[in-house]
């Protein structure tokens, strides 16, 4: 596994319009790898006022077209390996994490089928997020997470008419790692729906003791 991370320059016309239709970066993202990928995580982050494109993929990607379309002159990105990160997961560490993700829910309409609906209320956007980790193998810390941004992306897919709305959730907080071996398939795969825009990726830093 490979993280990338590519410094974006937000000045830029064709990156303003990606940051609002991901849909564009998702393209860019999948033109990087010789062969399809079977899966690719991404997302935008922002770190002392720069913006980033990050990139967890199976394969190392070539990152010169993103960067010549999106990013700032002179500054390619870089890649590294994500194995030596997943080699140090223990039962019971924990971690300070980031998640952008589409939290969402179904319900039943006349017909029987289900509609799948967006969490807009922080109180169950964050219980989404505790239901997620019963499964995906870690434990989120008691009054550790919050959510610090929550913003509707809306865009046209390609080749498609009808307007797409999708609702971006960005977490913050500390977890408790309790299966390695699922937490591990969590990171990998992500959590969540809408991975091809920007959502699921979940990464870790800054163990604590």
């Amino acid at each position: 596994m490979y993280l990338s991370r590519i410094p974006l320059d937000v000045s830029k016309r064709k990156t303003q319009i990606a940051l609002a239709a991901p849909s564009k970066f998702h393209g860019a993202i999948e033109a990087a790898f010789s062969e399809k990928q079977d899966r690719n995580l991404w997302r935008i982050d922002n770190l002392r006022g720069i913006t980033y494109l990050l990139i967890l993929s199976s394969a190392r990607p070539d990152l010169n077209d993103i960067a010549e379309q999106f990013g700032q002159r002179g500054n390619p990105g870089e890649t590294k390996s994500y194995e030596n990160l997943l080699n140090r997961i223990r039962k019971g560490t924990v971690w300070h994490f980031r998640l952008v993700a589409n939290p969402t829910y179904s319900v039943r309409k006349e017909d029987g089928r289900g509609k799948v609906t967006a969490h807009t209320v922080e109180r169950y956007q964050l219980e989404w997020l505790q239901r997620q980790s019963e499964k995906k193998g870690f434990q989120i810390l008691p009054d550790s997470t919050n959510v610090v941004e929550s913003v509707w992306k809306i865009f046209r897919k390609k080749d498609m008419d009808k307007k797409v709305r999708l609702l971006e959730v960005a977490y913050e907080g500390w977890l408790k790692v309790e299966d390695v071996e699922i937490f591990k398939k969590t990171l990998v795969n992500g959590i969540g729906r809408e991975k091809a825009y920007g959502m699921g990726l979940l990464t870790i830093a800054g163990e604590r003791s």
